[in-house]
C-alpha cells in the first residue's frame, strides 16, 4: 500500500510538471460567455474513439460535450483546430478528413445521441447526416462541422489522431500543491516503513 501512495504522488507530480496532455489546458471563462470548464486537445497515434474516451477519463476528465454554437466556435478558435495539421489524420482515402473526436455518443440500436458527461443533448452541428448504429462524433474535413464515426474506427483512416478533453475544474495542480502531494507521499511512506 505504501508504494501505491508514493507512486500515485509521483505520477500526479510528473503529470503536473511535464505531461504534454496538460501543456495547453485552456479555460472557457464565464466572463467570456463560457462555462468555466477547462479544455485541451490531446494528440495521439491513430486510435479509436473508445480508446480516446478511456484516455480522457484517465486524465481525470471526459471527452468534451460541445453543447452550443458558442462552445463549438470557442473550441475551434481557442485551439486553432482547422489550421493545426497534427489534429487531423494524414492517411486513408481522404487525408485531413478525420479530425478531433469529442464526447457525442449514440448507443447500439438507438436513435438518440447523448454526451458521455451525462449533460443534456440539446444542440448539434452535423455537417453530414448521421447514419444508424453505434457511433461517436468528430470534426470533419478541416471544418467546424461534425460527422459521425464508428466507435472502433474513424471514417477514412481507421481512427483519429486527436481528442478534446474537458474538465469541470482545473486539472493542473499548482506547483505548490504538486510539491505537497509528493511530500505527503514521502512522509506517509517513511512513517509506515
Amino acid at each position: 500500500m505504501k508504494n501505491k501512495t508514493l507512486s500515485g504522488c509521483i505520477i500526479a507530480f510528473g503529470l503536473s510538471m511535464s505531461s504534454g496532455a496538460f501543456a495547453e489546458v485552456t479555460q472557457w471563462r464565464a466572463e467570456d460567455g463560457g462555462n468555466d470548464h477547462y479544455y485541451n486537445i490531446v494528440v495521439t497515434p491513430v486510435q479509436t474513439w473508445v480508446t480516446s474516451k478511456s484516455q480522457a477519463e484517465n486524465l481525470g476528465g471526459y471527452l468534451a460535450s460541445i453543447r452550443s454554437p458558442e462552445e463549438n466556435s470557442w473550441i475551434w478558435n481557442a485551439f486553432n483546430v482547422g489550421a493545426t495539421a497534427e489534429y487531423w489524420t494524414s492517411t486513408g482515402p481522404w487525408p485531413g478528413y478525420d479530425g478531433p473526436v469529442f464526447g457525442a455518443y449514440r448507443a447500439p440500436n438507438s436513435t438518440q445521441w447523448t454526451w458521455v458527461s451525462g449533460e443534456t443533448w440539446d444542440w448539434s452541428n452535423w455537417g453530414w447526416s448521421a447514419g444508424p448504429g453505434e457511433a461517436a462524433a468528430q470534426f470533419i474535413a478541416h471544418s467546424s462541422a461534425w460527422d459521425d464515426i464508428g466507435v472502433y474506427g474513424g471514417t477514412s483512416a481507421g481512427g483519429n489522431v486527436s481528442f478534446i478533453v474537458e474538465w469541470n475544474t482545473n486539472p493542473i495542480p499548482t506547483p505548490a500543491a504538486s510539491a505537497l502531494l509528493a511530500l505527503a507521499g514521502f512522509v506517509s511512506r517513511r512513517r509506515r516503513a
